[in-house]
């Protein structure tokens, strides 16, 4: 997320910096002008524009962050799963790791191993090296940290590879090793798992201290939902009509929403409390 800090009050900026760490800033709104013409923002927190600059929304500091911050209380491995395809599962994974709080160091593992690269790499638009693959030829605690990519200053990347053959030889105590040498650095791990279920699925299922499921309410889901054998919170993401039925019955714990990205908020009081 692109931030522009539009002010001259050193404690204005002082207090917005505590929580958008990395933003930009512009001391006047003639340099805020120069600079939104070289690159594009999300939106300006400014104390000298009300409405907005260049085309660019000004926010109140309370519409953003300090309205909630929302932070684990305990280090977490979060895994994402679904039980079919296209359900957004992946655009979940980049709306949740982009809306943590910047003071939370996060590590994103993708597991959703495919020929042509995950829809995660493409998504966060990440260069073909380094990735997992890199790693398991030596398996040590140096060579994982090195085979990171650094998203932001508090996310990291450990992606998928370009082609499958490059993980062959992955195994269920890998996983248990990830975890091990991320523990050491990360206040939360993602797991971005594939909709299979797998020897090395379940040892990222195995690990997580929560397991996120995705769903559309699509009655084939519920079957699989049925013989899964986690407990899981599950997030309904514009499901269809009579998805409520199968809810009670299996006894989910859920929560609805239309969109992940405006909804954020609610996914994060589901997930962290």
């Amino acid at each position: 997320m692109r931030v522009l800090i539009v002010s001259n009050d050193r404690d204005y900026i002082k207090k917005e910096k505590k929580i958008y760490e990395d933003a930009d800033v512009a001391l006047s709104v003639e340099s805020a002008e120069v600079m939104l013409s070289k690159k594009k923002y999300d939106f300006i927190l400014s104390d000298l524009v009300k409405d907005n600059l260049g085309g660019c929304a000004v926010k109140k500091l309370d519409e953003e962050k300090e309205k909630k911050e929302i932070r684990p209380l305990k280090q977490e491995i979060i895994a994402v799963y679904s039980f079919k395809g296209g359900v957004g599962k992946t655009t979940f994974v980049r709306t949740l790791l982009e809306s943590l709080d910047k003071n939370i160091k996060v590590l994103v593992a993708d597991l959703n191993f495919r020929d042509g690269g995950s829809d995660l790499s493409f998504m966060l638009d990440l260069p073909v090296l380094p990735h997992i693959g890199m790693w398991l030829k030596e398996r040590t605690k140096e060579s994982f940290f090195e085979n990171l990519i650094e998203y932001s200053s508090s996310v990291f990347i450990l992606q998928s590879p370009p082609k499958v053959s490059l993980v062959k030889d992955i195994k269920e105590s890998d996983v248990d090793t990830l975890v091990k040498f991320a523990r050491s650095k990360f206040d939360v791990i993602i797991f971005d798992l594939p909709n299979e279920f797998n020897e090395v699925v379940k040892a990222a299922l195995d690990n997580a201290t929560k397991i996120i499921a995705l769903s559309k309410g699509i009655e084939g889901e519920f079957a699989r939902m049925k013989e899964f054998p986690y407990e899981f919170l599950t997030i309904f993401v514009k499901p269809e009509k009579g998805f409520k039925k199968y809810t009670k019955l299996l006894n989910l714990k859920y929560r609805v929403i239309s969109s992940l990205s405006k909804e954020i908020d609610t996914v994060y009081d589901f997930i962290f409390s």
